[in-house]
This record gives C-alpha cells, structure tokens and sequence, in this order.
C-alpha cells in the first residue's frame, strides 16, 4: 500500500516536475518574446523619429517654396508695373509722332507759300529736312527701345512661367512623400496593435 501511494507520489512529482519545466520553457520563450517587440518598438519609433524629421524638412522647404512664389508674385507685378511703363512711354511717343506730323504738315505748308523765295529758303528747307531725319533717327531708335525691353519682360515672363511650374512640380512631390510616408506609418501601427 505504501508502495502504491509512493508510486502515485513520485509519479505526481514527474508530472509537476515536466510542468514546471514547460512553464520554465514558456517563459524564456515569453521573455525571448518581449524583448524581440521591445527592439522592434525601439525600431518603429526610431523609424517614426526618421519620419518626423524628414517631415519636418518638407515643411521647411515647403515654406521655402511658398516664399520663393510669393518672390516670384512681387516680380511679376513689378514687371506689370514696368510694362505699363512702357505703354504709358509708347502713348507719349505716339503722341509725339502726332505732333511731328502735324509740324511736318505746317512745314510743308510753308515750304510751298515760299517757292518764290527759293534763294532764302534753300538753306531753311535743307536744315528743316536735316532736324526731320534725325527726329525719324530718334524715333526709330526709342521704337527700337520699345521692343527690346518688350522682348526682354516677354523672356522674363517665361522663365517665372517655368519656374513656378518646376515649383508646382516640386511641392506635388512633396505632398506625395508626405502621403506615402504617413501611410507606411499607418501600416505600422496597424502590425503592432
């Protein structure tokens, strides 16, 4: 009898002895466990870190492309402001011919009332025809002018065209990295909880 119940002992003690060391077994495997999630977790927010920082760097140069077209704005209306400049200075010139050629018209006028002075009027008519050949000159040269500063803000006007559309370019990309990295951050999250 007492050998039965020693039996039946040491029998329940080989049980609670492989229990406890598939608890023992479970345990390292839970530790060993944890520590895996802690070094991922030190990952994922090394990661997010990495994140926050490049984020940081698209705010900032977003910023830094806001203040270069709000630049580009203030130089577009500075070349407006140029160009109606110019309109105004090309009315005056317009203006001026019209003067010209109303003295022209005087001019000829007197130059056929005397005809029979030809003598005294040789020398005037030749001085006349000289100033009005250099007026032509001068308004030949500032239309000349004219179209050079046209043709330079028209240039102008198309390298701020391309610049802003590099920079419309520029800030669709960085929306872009923006979304695809809040994404992966998103999709970390989900693994981990």
């Amino acid at each position: 009898m007492n050998e039965a119940v020693l039996l039946q002992v040491l029998d329940r003690l080989g049980n609670i002895e492989g229990t406890l060391h598939d608890l023992v077994e479970g345990q390292k495997r839970l530790e060993e466990e944890q520590l895996a999630i802690r070094k991922e977790q030190e990952t994922i927010r090394k990661e997010q870190e990495a994140i926050r920082k490049e984020q940081e760097v698209i705010r900032k140069e977003q910023e830094a492309i806001r203040k270069e077209q709000e630049s580009i704005r203030q130089e577009q209306q500075t070349i407006r402001q140029e160009q109606q400049i110019l309109l105004q200075g090309q009315k005056r010139l317009e203006e001026e011919q019209t003067y010209l050629k109303s003295g022209l018209k005087e001019l000829n006028e007197l130059m056929t009332a005397l005809l029979h002075r030809q003598d005294e009027t040789d020398a005037k008519l030749e001085a006349l025809a000289t100033d009005v050949h250099n007026i032509h000159g001068e308004i030949t040269s500032l239309k000349q002018g004219l179209h050079e500063l046209e043709e330079k803000a028209d240039s102008h006007y198309e390298q701020l065209n391309e610049r802003l559309d590099n920079i419309q370019l520029d800030v669709d990309f960085a929306v872009h990295k923006t979304t695809e990295n809040e994404r992966e951050i998103y999709k970390m999250k989900s693994r981990l909880f």
